[in-house]
């Protein structure tokens, strides 16, 4: 009875390991690095603040963007596969994704593509758009299919869904008129040197930072009065007066301090120079003092 018992799991193991290699079984295996993978923005206008449309990245009416996407194929490399990747990018004002040339990576390989994107003509400011990068791993031929939202391919089952779709960035702008975009650039130069003087120690220095912080509130309120040309030039005071304490800082600030020094190495080489005389002195008579007839 015991042997047919041992007999019955012998024969049920082994109907399990001839039914194992017939089995699909999917395996999902990720085909970026997304520690490596990056996204640069270029031809923005970051971290400018305003009081009508708050703190943020902005750009041009009619500019074009360039966006530029590195990305690196993961390490997975059993068994070994080409990846076919595509990028895109879609902003809210755009009906479809514009996407760059398929990459085709292998394992551990990185690769860089830039696609331009041409943002819409406005003739007022145009607040918050969305735009969304995506990477599809996929054919290099034909439709890649809908966005699975992961960054993981089923590359060897042999079916026709071997694509995967996740996002790999997304972002906020807004749009302005030239003349907004103008003003704004020059009161982020503005903000930059006025933040740059938080440590004056010179007190004509300081005084010449107050009317540059005055110019940039005055600046911010023809903003919203929607006066953008002279908010530009309040925003232009504020820069120089900022940039004139500055130097006027660098110069008599660092003018004392430079003088204290010179002082120090002065003082130090009259020291010195008067430690040397006394010792040619001693010199001097020690060889008169031998050199002097005997009475």
């Amino acid at each position: 009875m015991q042997t047919k018992k041992i007999l019955v799991v012998a024969l049920s193991l082994l109907l399990v390991a001839l039914a194992l290699p017939t089995t699909n079984i999917n395996k999902a295996h990720a085909f970026t690095s997304p520690a490596n993978n990056s996204v640069t923005v270029s031809n923005v206008l970051n971290g400018f603040s305003s009081p009508t449309i708050g703190s943020g990245t902005v750009a041009q009416s009619g500019s074009t963007l360039s966006i530029t996407v590195v990305v690196q194929a993961s390490s997975f490399n059993t068994p070994a596969y080409q990846r076919n990747v595509t990028i895109g990018i879609k902003g809210d004002w755009m009906t479809v994704y514009q996407n760059a040339s398929i990459l085709t990576l292998t394992t551990n390989q990185i690769a860089s593509t830039t696609i331009s994107v041409t943002l819409p003509t406005v003739n007022t400011i145009s607040p918050s758009h969305i735009w969304n990068i995506e990477v599809w791993d996929g054919p290099l031929t034909g439709n890649v299919g809908p966005c699975q939202g992961n960054d993981s391919t089923e590359q060897n089952r042999g079916s026709s869904a071997q694509t995967a779709c996740f996002q790999l960035a997304s972002g906020s702008l807004s749009i302005l008129t030239s003349d907004q975009y103008s003003a704004a650039q020059v009161r982020n130069a503005a903000q930059t040197a006025i933040s740059g003087a938080g440590g004056l120690t010179d007190e004509t220095a300081r005084c010449q930072m107050a009317p540059a912080t005055t110019e940039r509130n005055l600046g911010d309120q023809s903003w919203t009065n929607g006066d953008f040309g002279g908010a530009k030039t309040h925003y232009q005071n504020a820069q120089n007066d900022a940039n004139a304490a500055l130097a006027t800082q660098v110069n008599l600030g660092g003018g004392s301090t430079n003088a204290g020094i010179l002082s120090a190495i002065e003082s130090g080489t009259g020291i010195l120079l008067f430690g040397l005389g006394g010792l040619l002195a001693g010199f001097g008579g020690f060889f008169y003092l031998r050199r002097k007839p005997k009475a």
